[in-house]
């Protein structure tokens, strides 16, 4: 292979300009504005295809002299021929030459893949960067149609997917590094909240996590992932009538002034289905211990009513002093299940005055009389066994989270009470990607995506994009004297995730 030349790319770049404005000058009174500005993009992406040639050309094959000595001094000597390595930029593809280092039981060195900071894989770093933004958002087929639609590039759908595996490699990395939040930028109350959201799951992996059924056990479709988030806020005054109106009489309830609202401040967000829950929390703590190491702030923990959630929580926080809330839209729930049965569905009126009288009491702190008044009925009144069980349940809720009811105490500090942070990072960051029809995941290729998901709801992606890069950037460098492996060929469509890049052929 032979050495770009300069004055060719300098010539096809202006022949390329030449032929931009000749298309235009030709085409004026027989195109709209449409179809001239589309043509226009189209014949731009072979002059800028012409400028990267040029780039390398100026690079040069990287011929840093006849021979390269090793630690070992071992002495690589510089072969006579180019080797070719294919860029698939967002112009286009090309060939770069490069200059090759070798000695026979030595893997090839390619200087300039590290000159010209090369990815490891054929595609650009700005090209893979396009394709994960996309395939975070939409799935893979949707990202490659959206890819060709736009930049006319064709690659196919299960390499977004294995772009989207290397990126999320870099994320334990990038957040065991990422710097807090400046404090200045920071709420009074250090938050942590954990919620499961299920992910739909390939018929193969899903057998192998049940392979046996239990008695009235149907067969699962979906696998759970761990959704956990880490954000601060500040007090919220508001009273318990202020509360209950709002969640019963929503309608009735007076708009306050914005200057009343208040809102989460920096929030982390991980998602993940393949780590242990335990890791989950470990990793969202770690977040919280990062942004306030002297635990200066209230930590408040915000829990629904999962039992095993709040003891997971309680043994990894204690040694931390913390406020474990209850969801308070979870204890409206059971209210008004029992206030359906008691009163009906069709007697909204009457309902909705119970609820909302129940409710009240709770918020002003006297769960107890609730729950009595609960048990009073089942003796008082007579219900059938399915408004029995309903009742007794409601009873059972309350009496098992009545250490995280204390909400009169959470009014008057003016903590938060309602889980819907984390809620709607598991709506935003899982559900909205990971489901739909037909969508069912493997195991690892959901968790890279909710991985990248969980950066991006983060804010983070820019920053992420930039760490990642740095981080595959130190880890061809630091091989490169052992050998640089050859990325995969955009010319095949192998299903191999990852190829053998040691081989030294």
């Amino acid at each position: 292979m032979r050495a770009i030349s300069k004055e060719k790319c300098i010539s096809d770049g202006e022949l390329g300009l030449q032929n931009l404005f000749k298309f235009i000058r030709e085409n004026t009174e027989s195109m709209q504005a449409y179809e001239m500005e589309k043509n226009i993009f189209r014949l731009a992406q072979t002059i800028a295809l012409s400028g990267m040639q040029y780039y390398f050309a100026e690079k040069g094959t990287g011929n840093i002299g006849p021979g390269i000595k090793l630690e070992n001094d071992i002495i690589l000597k510089r072969e006579k021929r180019l080797h070719g390595r294919d860029y698939f930029s967002i112009f286009g593809k090309l060939k770069v030459p490069r200059s090759c280092y070798r000695l026979e039981g030595y893997c090839g060195v390619m200087p300039l893949d590290a000159q010209a900071d090369l990815p490891d894989r054929c595609y650009s770093y700005l090209l893979q960067e396009i394709m994960d933004y996309l395939s975070v958002r939409d799935s893979f087929d949707e990202s490659k149609a959206t890819l060709e639609k736009i930049l006319g590039l064709k690659i196919s759908s299960s390499r977004f997917e294995v772009v989207a595996r290397d990126t999320s490699t870099s994320y334990d990395e990038f957040y065991e590094h990422k710097s807090p939040p400046p404090p200045e930028g920071e709420g009074e109350f250090q938050v942590l909240s954990f919620d499961g959201k299920g992910v739909p799951v390939i018929k193969r992996e899903l057998t192998e996590l049940k392979a046996r059924l239990g008695k009235g056990e149907k067969r699962q479709k979906k696998k759970e992932a761990l959704v956990g988030i880490s954000y601060t806020v500040d007090k919220k005054d508001r009273g318990a009538e202020d509360v209950a109106k709002n969640l019963i009489y929503p309608d009735k309830t007076q708009n306050k002034p914005e200057q009343n609202k208040v809102k989460a401040q920096n929030i982390r967000r991980l998602a993940s289905l393949e780590r242990k829950k335990e890791d989950v929390v470990d990793e969202i703590i770690r977040d919280a211990q990062v942004r306030d190491p002297e635990y200066r702030r209230q930590w408040v923990v915000l829990l629904d009513g999962a039992l095993h959630l709040w003891t997971l929580v309680e043994g990894h926080l204690k040694d931390i002093e913390y406020v474990g809330i209850l969801d308070i839209i979870h204890v409206v729930e059971y209210l008004w299940l029992a206030g359906n049965v008691l009163h009906g569905k069709d007697e909204t009126k009457q309902t909705n005055h119970w609820v909302y009288k129940h409710l009240l009491a709770i918020l002003e702190g006297r769960v107890g009389r609730v729950i009595g008044g609960l048990k009073q009925i089942i003796t008082k009144r007579t219900l059938n066994k399915s408004q029995l069980q309903s009742i007794k349940g409601v009873i059972r809720y309350f009496k098992n989270h009545r250490p995280w009811m204390k909400y009169d105490e959470y009014l008057k500090a003016g903590y938060p009470i309602g889980t819907g942070v984390v809620e709607s990072s598991c709506g935003h960051t899982v559900k909205k990607r990971m489901e739909g029809s037909g969508r069912r995941w493997s195991i690892e290729g959901a968790e890279s995506t909710l991985l990248l998901r969980s950066v991006y709801t983060s804010g983070d992606w820019d920053i992420y994009w930039e760490a990642h890069m740095q981080r595959e950037r130190t880890l061809l460098n630091q091989r490169m004297f052992d050998g640089i492996g050859y990325p995969d060929d955009y010319d095949t469509d192998v299903d191999d995730l990852y190829l053998d890049r040691l081989t030294g052929t």
